[in-house]
C-alpha cells in the first residue's frame, strides 16, 4: 500500500531571523540592532511581524544575536494583542546564517513561514506562498523573476529555477532567472538540509537551499510584481521609508541620489 505523503496548507507561524549586526549601517547599529531601526516611527522588525499578520501569521519564534537582549526587551514591551511571540537566543550570531535557522529546531511547529527582520514584503506575497498545499520535506521560495528590477542587484541572492522547481541558487552562480526574496515556506525538511550543508563548512541559509534543490524538495513560487525589499544599508531603508509612502523605489532612488548630490556640494 502506498502512504501518500502530508501536505500542509494552514499556516500560522512565522520564524523570523533577527540575529545579525547589519555592519554596512556602520554607527547606527553600534548600539542599537539592525530589527530596531525605524521607519516612519516603527522598528523593522514591527513592519515584517505586522505585515506577516495581515497574512493570517499569529505566532512567532525570533531567532535573535546581536544586542538580542534589546530586541528581546522592545518585544516583550510592545507584542500585538493577539499575537505571540517567542524569542530564542543564538550565541553563534556572527557565523553564516543558517547557524540561526537550526536555532529554531524543535521550537517551530511542522511547517512555518520563514523570513528576516530587514526584509519588507507585501502580505500577498505570503498568500502566494500558501496558496498550494506544501509536501512534506519540502520547502518553498518566493522568487522575483525580474531582476532588473531588484536594487542592490550585484549583492542579491540569485536563482535559477524551471517549472516551479529551484535548480541553483547563490550570490555568485553564473546563471540565473531569479532573485531570492527572503521569505520562504517550510517544513521540518529545512534542518536536515542545513546540518548536511553545515558539515561541508557552509553555513548559510542558501546552503541550506541548495542541499533541498539537489534533492529534488526546493520549491519556486513567482512572485515577482508583488513589493518585497531587502534593507542593508542606509539607501536600503531610505527606499523603504519611501515606498510604504506610496513613492516608486526609482523615485526613490533619484531622490536619494539628488540628497546625496546636495551633500556633498
Amino acid at each position: 500500500m502506498t502512504i501518500e505523503p502530508r501536505t500542509f496548507t494552514d499556516i500560522h507561524h512565522a520564524l523570523i531571523i533577527a540575529a545579525g549586526r547589519g555592519r554596512r549601517f556602520h554607527a547606527d547599529t553600534e548600539h542599537r540592532p539592525k530589527p530596531l531601526l525605524e521607519i516612519d516611527g516603527q522598528p523593522l522588525i514591527m513592519h515584517v511581524i505586522g505585515r506577516a499578520a495581515r497574512a493570517g501569521i499569529d505566532s512567532f519564534t525570533v531567532i535573535t544575536g546581536y544586542r538580542g537582549e534589546d530586541i528581546e526587551a522592545y518585544l516583550t514591551r510592545e507584542t500585538p494583542a493577539g499575537i505571540c511571540i517567542r524569542c530564542i537566543r543564538n550565541t553563534e550570531w556572527e557565523r553564516p546564517n543558517g547557524i540561526s535557522v537550526l536555532a529554531a529546531r524543535g521550537a517551530v511547529p511542522d511547517a512555518f513561514a520563514l523570513m528576516m527582520a530587514d526584509h519588507l514584503f507585501d502580505p500577498r506575497l505570503l498568500g502566494k506562498l500558501f496558496s498550494t498545499p506544501l509536501i512534506e520535506g519540502h520547502c518553498r521560495l518566493a522568487v522575483d523573476f525580474h531582476p532588473p528590477g531588484v536594487p542592490d542587484l550585484e549583492d542579491a541572492t540569485k536563482v535559477k529555477a524551471n517549472d516551479g522547481q529551484v535548480l541553483d541558487i547563490g550570490k555568485e552562480i553564473p546563471y540565473y532567472n531569479g532573485i531570492d526574496t527572503g521569505v520562504f515556506l517550510c517544513t521540518e525538511g529545512i534542518f536536515p538540509a542545513l546540518e548536511t550543508a553545515v558539515s561541508r563548512e557552509r553555513e548559510s541559509l542558501s546552503e541550506g537551499v541548495r542541499e533541498l534543490a539537489r534533492r529534488g524538495r526546493m520549491e519556486a513560487m513567482d512572485v515577482t510584481g508583488l513589493f518585497w525589499l531587502d534593507i542593508d544599508d542606509e539607501t536600503g531603508l531610505f527606499t523603504a521609508k519611501a515606498a510604504l509612502r506610496g513613492i516608486s523605489p526609482l523615485h526613490a532612488q533619484l531622490a536619494r541620489g539628488q540628497t546625496d548630490d546636495s551633500m556633498g556640494r
